[in-house]
């Protein structure tokens, strides 16, 4: 080990943990552990992946400030260190981020300076699946097989070593990692259950000598809706089942597929059973229905068989052998943050709701029999959003009261869902008394706020009162009255479902975060007036989605009402309703 500016260099510098030592530890925390056993004067920063959203980051060891790992900060550490950078930067990677994923600029560095960014590498793994994620690494990045690695592995026996002892050996030669490699993938990667169902399919092609198949189940959720789909799934398996026992090569060929499978299995239920043609016939079956999810357990070797062949496996890990594949993992994660599903809140802020039906599919084909759907639909009559606006010696103020499926997203505050919430909610299963006691406590609170309406002040003011809705959200707004709308999810509110709503003689109009007007009843075209156009709506498009039409309007509405009125006068909405058509406003003002 060389001295650095006479400080003693480390062994290594990049700590990769795929047993979870550091699973519930912090970038903090593995700070401490370096300044403990590396000290103060050893390493400078500690590179590290953001759990949250996946961004590379860069921790001060003296000063803890922690930074974006990008281009600038990259230059400004060469030209600090240079090529003495790699002996300053400590690289930590555990087990909860993606394996494979390149830690940027080591190829710039390579290039400048002729020497790996990592100069020792120690990867700390303890079973199959965590050999199997380091020769994915190997071979995906650029840069990894410059550099060493010391694995740490329990009970490994002499030969395993390999010949040249403890001297560094190609992780794909290494006797143990590929041992254990080949071992993974006949335990792991034995197929999936649609690519046997494929194969069942081009046997029974190959029977009947067609190329083609024409498949009875075309739509399965629509044959289960109408409940049709165990008919013919009873009818399908027959016809598979029947063809591929009679026909001796078709048979044989499935036989030995059958047979190679199973015998890789850790299964010795699996492995080591032997099948016969009467087990082969009814596992096709097990297989079709599986397909077509009209399996019960049987409770008996072929739940095992058909769990082997699913690849539904104690700790299973999905693999991903491309970069590709996981890039598109990470954005099917990303994406499925953006799902309307409620967040991991405190218990304290959960809100857990139940309704039972015998038949849920029957239940949805009428809305009048969708109780989940009614009950989704309803509104709380506590407020979610509160706002306070002045102007011409009066004061407003503007109530918005969420749904019960708008709670359940993740565009709410944890902390509306109160005992409060909780307490309304309890009447739920009666909805003519519910929406009863939410028109009267909507009322009964817009009719304390008339009382104190008048305002001093003759300017244009916005007040936020009380706001439970994270920035940019996605949803429906219906207005009841002036100060009074309902906020739901993106199309909970449209023109077909207000039709059987509860409250449809009162919902008026309704618009969507963008400005574009779902319906309305009002036909009104003022300001000032109940409606597509009323400077409430687009007070909320403001406060709530910070759209540019709302601020136009806005700013309209303060210093050019005249224009604004004269504009709506003459138009004549062909082009659709609500600020959303400016342009075609503007012009004709």
């Amino acid at each position: 080990v060389m001295p650095v500016d006479g400080v003693k260099a480390a062994p290594f510098n990049v700590i990769v943990d795929l047993c979870g030592i550091f699973k519930l530890s912090t970038i903090y925390d593995v700070r401490s552990l370096i300044l403990q056993h590396f000290g103060a004067d050893c390493f400078h920063y500690i590179y590290h992946i953001d759990q949250i959203d996946g961004s590379d980051r860069v921790l001060c060891i003296k000063t803890q400030n922690d930074v974006a790992f990008d281009e600038e900060f990259y230059k400004y550490l060469c030209r600090t260190y240079g090529a003495d950078l790699r002996d300053k930067i400590f690289f930590f990677v555990d087990n909860r981020n993606y394996i494979g994923k390149d830690v940027p600029y080591q190829l710039v560095f390579q290039k400048h300076f002729n020497l790996p960014l990592f100069v020792k590498s120690v990867v700390v793994a303890h079973d199959v699946e965590d050999f199997s994620k380091i020769w994915q690494a190997m071979g995906r990045s650029r840069t990894m097989n410059d550099t060493t690695f010391s694995i740490y592995k329990s009970s490994i026996s002499g030969e395993m070593n390999g010949e040249h002892g403890s001297e560094p050996i190609d992780i794909k030669k290494h006797p143990l990692t590929k041992l254990l490699y080949t071992r993974n993938c006949d335990c792991k990667m034995a197929g999936n259950l649609s690519s046997i169902y494929q194969t069942l399919i081009a046997l029974y092609n190959l029977s009947k000598n067609s190329f083609y198949y024409s498949d009875e189940i075309v739509n399965t959720f629509i044959e289960k809706m109408e409940q049709t789909i165990m008919k013919k799934v009873s009818r399908l398996e027959e016809k598979l089942a029947g063809v591929l026992t009679e026909h001796i090569v078709p048979a044989r060929i499935l036989q030995h597929i059958f047979e190679d499978k199973f015998g890789r299995s850790s299964n010795k239920a699996i492995s080591e059973n032997s099948l016969s043609v009467d087990m082969v016939n009814e596992l096709v079956r097990q297989i079709v229905r599986q397909k077509f999810e009209q399996r019960l357990p049987s409770g008996d070797i072929y739940d095992d068989y058909i769990r082997f062949l699913s690849g539904e496996q104690v700790s299973l890990m999905e693999i991903s052998y491309t970069k590709q594949q996981q890039k598109q993992k990470q954005k099917q994660k990303a994406k499925s943050q953006d799902n309307d599903t409620m967040d991991m809140f405190d218990k304290r802020h959960q809100l857990p709701l139940c309704k039972k039906v015998e038949d849920y599919f029957a239940s949805t084909i009428r809305i009048e029999d969708d109780g989940v759907k009614r009950m989704l639909g309803l509104p709380v009559s506590i407020p979610i959003f509160t706002l306070q606006y002045s102007g011409g010696g009066r004061q407003n103020v503007i109530n918005v009261y969420p749904t019960v499926q708008f709670m359940y997203s993740h565009h709410i505050n944890p902390r509306y869902i109160t005992e409060d919430v909780r307490g309304v909610l309890g009447g739920a299963n009666a909805p003519s008394r519910y929406y009863e006691d939410f028109l009267a406590t909507v009322a009964a609170e817009s009719k304390m706020e008339e009382l104190d309406s008048k305002s001093e002040s003759e300017m244009f003011h916005t007040e936020t009162k009380l706001n439970g809705i994270r920035q940019n959200p996605q949803y429906s707004l219906v207005g009841i009255q002036p100060g009074v709308y309902i906020i739901g999810m993106k199309d909970q509110f449209n023109i077909h479902d207000i039709e059987t709503h509860p409250l449809r003689d009162h919902m008026q109009c309704a618009m969507d975060e963008i400005g574009f007007v779902l319906f309305d009843k009002t036909n009104t075209k003022s300001v000032d007036e109940f409606g597509p156009y009323f400077i409430e709506q687009y007070i909320l498009l403001d406060a709530l989605s910070k759209q540019e039409v709302a601020q136009n309007v806005i700013t309209y509405y303060c210093r050019h009402k005249d224009k604004l009125e004269r504009g709506l006068e003459s138009y004549n909405e062909k082009r659709g309703k609500g600020f959303i058509c400016w342009r075609f406003l503007s012009f004709a003002s």
